[in-house]
């Protein structure tokens, strides 16, 4: 008697651990509850002006904001009620930081201990390497985020405020702070982005320091704040601050740096004289577009000019850049650049004849390179085969097709018009690229493959093959 309960415990024990969910699938299945959600409250009549929009629209508008892509079908500012404006602001900003750092708060609010799984899947969520501090990470980087925002919008309303008055230029400034930072990209103004404003340094400039500051990842951020509350206490001096930030840290922020100086100088040199962009402005204005345009195409999706008028060497810069996108443990989508900077500085030491990848003078353990190799690939390979099914099924163009998709893989929201023009088939196509961008392919792949994990139990004999 006892051993046959002692077999059935056993196999409600096996069945229980089949059916839970990994860490993965809880944040995969999260994100699809939370646009499920958006897509039912955007569909209430209150939501929209003319009292009814279909599905797909509401189901799009859903997932471009908890992916915080940018890329809308109808236009937000003349669509959207009230309370449908503050459902995707509530979206942009669930999306942005994280479904799992917000339940995590809720838990932290109502006194309720965040057992050992949840901590496993906030470090999933936020791709860390130790599960040590992170109900405090969560705490840090929701309150952060907050102040940053706040700042933002406070930098805004001095030019919204003046324009809308009181009420409606400090609610612009709000959504346009949050979308910035979470790397939206979706406004409420009007129906042209930041075009009005490309002659404004201080709107452009504030929506470039809520890009970067939300791009360069939390992690980025202690380290940062750390190493200046060193400089001020007189511990270190601040010429070495570059050299006192960690391997990741200097890794960031080097490749953020240069990403945003190339693209800057190429999209002065390559639309200088095109009178679609900046041809016709002045010389400051050039520079300034120019600078936004690099710092946009890092998955904001905010424009200052027109990307439908951009110059082919442009719009393959602009998806390159759209690719790669922001950094780790932040808001940004793409590839990310600490992968593309690990397979740079890996090439570099292969050409170098090292045995180690090596980066500002430590090595790089062989199991990132392998992961910033998976990611490269599989996000370059998703990226080629949705912009195949869009030209496909919409007839587009090369330029037009690419770009959209890169821009819905990577999380971008920039456009060259076409969304709002795509059947159905292509809203769908979109919808499935935005949602893989945004949780990425690899964690897809894992969370319905996990008979595949740890399953390096086997050595294999070394085969010769020759490569190059």
């Amino acid at each position: 008697m006892n051993n046959n309960k002692k077999t059935q415990l056993q196999k409600m024990a096996k069945a229980k651990k089949r059916l839970s969910l990994s860490t993965t699938q809880q944040i995969l299945f999260g994100f699809i509850l939370a646009i499920i959600a958006g897509t039912i409250l955007l569909s209430l009549p209150i939501a929209t002006f003319n009292h009814e929009t279909n599905i797909l629209t509401s189901l799009f508008t859903a997932t471009t904001s908890v992916c915080v892509t940018g890329l809308v079908v109808v236009d937000t500012y003349a669509h959207w009620t009230l309370f449908g404006k503050l459902v995707i602001l509530c979206l942009i900003q669930l999306g942005g930081l994280g479904i799992v750092a917000f339940t995590s708060l809720i838990m932290v609010i109502l006194h309720k201990k965040v057992t050992l799984k949840g901590r496993m899947v906030i470090q999933d969520a936020f791709g860390l390497n130790s599960l040590q501090g992170m109900v405090k990470f969560v705490k840090k980087a929701i309150l952060g985020s907050l102040c940053v925002e706040a700042t933002g919008a406070l930098l805004y309303s001095f030019k919204f405020v003046p324009m809308f008055g009181f009420i409606k230029g400090l609610w612009y400034s709000v959504f346009t702070a949050i979308s910035a930072f979470c790397n939206a990209g979706i406004d409420i103004i009007g129906p042209d982005s930041l075009i009005s404003f490309n002659n404004s340094p201080l709107v452009l400039f504030t929506s470039s320091f809520l890009i970067i500051s939300g791009g360069i990842g939390f992690v980025v951020w202690w380290d940062i704040v750390s190493i200046i509350k060193k400089i001020i206490c007189g511990r270190i001096k601040f010429t070495q601050f570059f050299k006192k930030t960690s391997v990741h840290s200097k890794i960031v922020l080097s490749t953020t740096f240069a990403l945003i100086i190339f693209g800057f100088i190429l999209t002065f040199a390559f639309e200088y004289n095109n009178p679609d962009t900046i041809g016709n402005m002045s010389f400051g204005d050039k520079l300034l577009n120019s600078f936004f345009q690099s710092v946009t195409l890092r998955t904001a999706g905010f424009a200052a000019i027109d990307q439908g008028a951009l110059s082919s060497s442009s719009v393959i810069v602009s998806i390159l850049l759209m690719l790669i996108g922001g950094s780790p443990v932040g808001t940004a989508g793409g590839i990310k650049t600490v992968s593309i900077a690990v397979l740079f500085f890996t090439v570099v030491s292969v050409v170098k004849g090292r045995k180690q990848t090596v980066a500002f003078k430590r090595s790089i353990n062989d199991a990132v390179v392998k992961r910033a190799l998976a990611v490269t690939t599989i996000s370059i390979c998703v990226f080629f085969m949705f912009s195949i099914l869009l030209i496909i099924t919409n007839g587009l163009g090369l330029s037009d097709a690419t770009f959209e998709m890169a821009s819905a893989v990577a999380t971008v929201g920039l456009t060259r018009g076409i969304t709002s023009s795509l059947n159905v088939a292509g809203k769908i196509i979109v919808i499935c690229a935005m949602y893989l961008g945004r949780i990425g392919p690899i964690s897809m792949f894992l969370a319905f493959n996990n008979k595949y994990v740890n399953s390096n139990n086997v050595s294999y004999a070394e085969g010769n093959i020759i490569a190059g």
